[in-house]
């Protein structure tokens, strides 16, 4: 077999092949053989049509047929002798295979585009100081807090005559929600809230019960907030019994000291509010890190402009539509529930999807250049701290990390934490705020991108490795950009 290939654009070439006629007339002859054993034709006795009967009525069909099994056979072991890594199935524009003359087919296909990364040290990269929203510091002091309260009681001689925000109901629902229907037994429904509704709205709508329906039944009609349920229920009326089996209050502890040794991880609130603080700025430094990474693979790839194969993009548009429905079928809900399709989901991922595949391309070549490896050593060590902190044997994760293809995943991304540490270390970076952002000239460069690996390596720009990784070896990548599904609830109990 002879083989060339020529490169007709940046991300597309075409391969020649020829296989002399010795090779294939034997195939040719075996197939005719096969076809004569088969063959029912009226006036002819099984296995005794006559070869120009059967060429004249189906040659032209066996030497598709043939044709077929040859480029299916020989077009792997012909591109891979040129050194080269096909991302799509050949395409044949032309072949002919005629009695007694070598068969010669032509094929194009998509191939990885060549990067050659230039102007990548000394890159101008700001990043921003970490901080600690007090506000946040706050709302989690207050989580702790809720954490730490008690249900008690009803107190004696309690004069008011309505339920109040901390009135905690346990309460039996049944209903409908439109045509579909609810039941939850023994729910606990916090007045004030949203936690733990069997129904969105629920709460809410409970919110001017008297003290006095303790061991009755209310009736409810009330639309719930449409931002938390499906998308085919919004604007459906909830109509509920509602059983109000018991009513307690949840008393919080005081803010004190002894609220702070409960906690468990401090002497006194000043302590507990100085642990929180720094926790929050040491993960706001971690974000303000991967957000100086992320623009500084923007202003490489600015600097380094080029396009990937079509087909690597649609792999990975593919990969996040089919991780956001897992994410939803986890939840019990289609994408029909977030009011989207398919077709828009990938319109959606699809500029996300180009930045993956072309900031993993471009930091690759960056590695290659390098000399950017991850050695048997640490990879080892990263896959022991992982087995430790998923509480399992290194020996049961390892099989199961390498079927999923998660094993590869990990290894790619670290591999690109590598590249963008060096990267970093080269950059000039400048400590400065955040520009304050002109609405009317708003550019969205928010390239997040998560991936439930439970694992530290999962930063926004590293990500591209896996993502890319897979598009560029023709597999589905292992990501997907979470749906628009913020407290999405299914409404049976």
């Amino acid at each position: 077999m002879e083989s060339s290939i020529e490169r007709i654009s940046a991300v597309e070439c075409r391969v020649k092949v020829e296989i002399p006629w010795a090779e294939v007339s034997g195939r040719l002859d075996a197939k005719m053989r096969d076809l004569r054993k088969r063959a029912r034709l009226p006036g002819f006795r099984p296995g005794k049509v006559p070869p120009q009967v059967l060429e004249r009525m189906f040659g032209k069909g066996i030497r598709a047929e043939l044709a077929q099994d040859l480029v299916n056979e020989t077009f792997q072991t012909a591109v891979t002798s040129h050194e080269t890594t096909p991302l799509t199935q050949p395409v044949v524009e032309e072949h002919q295979l005629n009695k007694g003359e070598a068969f010669v087919y032509q094929a194009r296909f998509e191939v990885p585009p060549t990067v050659e990364p230039k102007d990548y040290k000394g890159v101008p990269v700001r990043r921003r100081p970490s901080k600690a929203d007090p506000a946040k510091v706050d709302a989690e002091i207050e989580r702790m807090r809720e954490e730490l309260s008690e249900l008690r009681p009803l107190p004696e001689g309690e004069t008011r005559e309505h339920t109040k925000a901390l009135d905690v109901w346990t309460v039996d629902v049944e209903g409908t929600i439109g045509n579909q229907r609810v039941a939850s037994k023994d729910v606990q429904v916090e007045i004030g809230s949203t936690k733990n509704e069997p129904v969105p709205g629920l709460a809410a709508a409970l919110f001017d019960t008297r003290l006095d329906q303790v061991g009755s039944i209310r009736e409810l009609r009330f639309t719930p907030p449409a931002e938390r349920v499906p998308a085919n229920l919004r604007g459906q009326e909830a109509v509920l019994r509602v059983g109000l089996r018991e009513l307690k209050v949840r008393v919080p502890p005081e803010l004190d000291d002894e609220f702070a040794r409960d906690t468990g991880e401090a002497e006194s609130m000043q302590e507990l509010r100085d642990k929180i603080v720094e926790r929050f700025r040491s993960e706001d430094a971690d974000q303000a890190e991967r957000e100086a990474r992320r623009r500084l693979v923007e202003t490489l790839l600015e600097r380094n402009e080029f396009e990937p194969a079509p087909s690597m993009i649609a792999r990975e548009v593919a990969a996040q539509v089919e991780q956001t429905k897992r994410q939803l079928a986890n939840q019990g809900l289609r994408l029909s529930a977030i009011g989207t399709t398919e077709g828009q989901l990938a319109q959606r991922f699809r500029p996300q999807a180009a930045f993956n595949v072309k900031a993993f391309l471009l930091l690759d070549a960056i590695g290659k250049a390098e000399g950017i490896e991850v050695t048997d050593e640490d990879f080892e060590k990263e896959l022991e701290q992982l087995a430790e902190e998923r509480g399992q044997s290194l020996a049961r994760m390892r099989p199961n990390m390498e079927k999923s293809g998660e094993l590869i995943l990990l290894q790619a991304q670290m591999r690109e934490e590598r590249i963008l540490d060096f990267l970093m270390g080269e950059a000039e970076v400048t400590e400065a705020e955040d520009p304050v952002e002109d609405h009317d000239h708003d550019h969205d460069h928010d390239h997040d991108h998560d991936h439930d690996h439970d694992h530290d390596h999962d930063h926004e720009v590293v990500q591209a490795a896996g993502e890319g990784e897979a598009a560029a070896e023709g597999e589905a990548g292992a990501g997907a950009e979470s749906a628009d599904s913020a407290e999405q609830t299914k409404p049976e109990g």
